[in-house]
């Protein structure tokens, strides 16, 4: 019963049946959007379904977070096990099957072929050396002859099925042990991982420390950011630095489980100073929010005024250069103003720009699976070039009197004619 419940795994219709279904789930993965708040799916998926909200559908059926859901892995571990069986009970003994050599010794055989050969005579010494020149293995037992070349595409199919069953096995480790984080950190601070917002079933978080010892932009002529950059340290308990790299978009730190990317950037406050002419100091540190727009970041503020006839401003910035622009309280432009500038001056007090505090969006992800996902690929790539070489076959049967020759190419059958009429012509009368 288990030897034919293995042989139904190895059914290559099984093997379709339930590649199709996966991905008729991953196209419903790209349409409904992932991993996304309760909210989110109450708001844009809020039309009835025989009086049920489409959301709760979709969050009992696991398609906010297709991935990751048990009838997923479900379906990819079947897979797995189907091309398993199909490699150990079809691919294999067929391999083993084409190194076995087999001689045609019946004329009827020959007319199977896709090329053959009818003579009277042959040089059976010059055909074999030229034969042993093509890298051909050759056979022969009395008047017969069989060689074979281009074994090894025949091992095309078994590295096809071990590179699928490595990006499976691959998705579903990183799926059941990765997490995924994004911190919004500002620069100087030291963080931990903590706004986990992906996680596998059997993920660890590490307790590792971070800082972020500076943050900086530089922008194209026209304005805008070309890249954002993040020096940042690996710190062990004590405080002391590990490791230390600065990282860019498409230039992540790489450790030994984890990897550190630049994703994006943000602001999340000022430190002004006022400076009275008593030579007293107040130092301030404001909050700033960020408001929502389509094309561009901004964050706006507003400095209060410290005393009654003191100026209170809007403040509006737009990039990470250092500068801010003022308005009045009716939204009249005033001026720009830059890091260290003072803002205003009066006989009683002063206002200076002392520092904008911006931060950076790190992503901490974990993806134990990744090397088993790059194995499959470098075999999913050795494969098809594999799969490029032809497995060609060649018999010969010779009697005093008469011979007869055939052989067969499962690719490039027009460069194996050639070849086999240049046979035909130097061997054959």
């Amino acid at each position: 019963m288990i030897k034919h419940f293995f042989k139904y795994l190895a059914n290559l219709k099984l093997a379709i049946l339930i590649l199709l279904v996966i991905s008729v789930v991953i196209g419903i993965g790209t349409i409904i959007e992932q991993n996304k708040e309760l909210l989110f799916y109450q708001k844009n998926y809020s039309i009835l379904i025989f009086s049920i909200p489409l959301w709760k559908i979709i969050l009992f059926l696991g398609f906010d977070n297709i991935y990751s859901t048990w009838w997923f892995l479900l379906l990819l571990s079947i897979l797995g096990l189907s091309l398993a069986c199909c490699t150990i009970i079809q691919q294999l003994p067929t391999l083993k099957f084409s190194r076995r050599y087999y001689f045609y010794k019946q004329i009827n055989q020959y007319n199977k072929l896709q090329v053959k050969i009818n003579a009277i005579k042959v040089f059976p010494s010059h055909l074999s050396h030229t034969l042993l020149n093509k890298q051909y293995s050759l056979f022969q037992q009395f008047n017969s002859f069989y060689a074979y070349k281009g074994l090894i595409s025949r091992v095309g199919p078994i590295v096809v099925h071990i590179s699928i069953i490595c990006v499976l096995l691959g998705s579903t480790v990183g799926a059941l042990t990765g997490f995924n984080s994004q911190e919004l950190i500002p620069k100087t601070e030291v963080f931990h991982i903590q706004n986990v917002i992906k996680n596998g079933f059997f993920s660890s978080i590490p307790q590792k420390t971070f800082r972020i010892n500076d943050f900086w932009s530089i922008y194209t002529t026209n304005g805008l950011i070309k890249q954002f950059y993040s020096d940042i340290s690996i710190l062990n308990g004590g405080g002391k630095e590990l490791q230390r790299k600065t990282i860019s978009v498409n230039n992540p730190l790489l450790l030994k489980e984890l990897i550190v990317y630049q994703t994006d950037w943000g602001i999340l406050g000022l430190r002004l100073k006022y400076i009275k002419k008593d030579t007293s100091k107040i130092n301030l540190q404001l909050p700033i929010s960020k408001i929502n727009t389509s094309n561009q970041k901004l964050w706006i503020s507003s400095i209060p005024s410290v005393q009654k006839n003191n100026k209170s401003f809007i403040v509006l910035i737009k990039d990470n250069r250092g500068q801010i622009n003022l308005y009045n309280n009716e939204g009249k432009f005033i001026k720009s103003s830059n890091i260290g500038d003072i803002i205003y001056s009066t006989d009683v007090i002063g206002l200076t720009l002392m520092d904008i505090i911006s931060s950076t969006g790190i992503q901490i992800k974990s993806d134990p699976g990744i090397q088993l996902i790059y194995f499959g690929f470098f075999f999913l790539m050795l494969s098809s070039l594999i799969s490029y070489i032809s497995f060609s076959e060649f018999w010969l049967l010779y009697f005093p009197l008469k011979v007869i020759s055939g052989g067969k190419t499962n690719r490039a059958k027009v460069k194996y004619n050639l070849e086999f009429l240049q046979f035909k012509q130097s061997f054959f009368n």
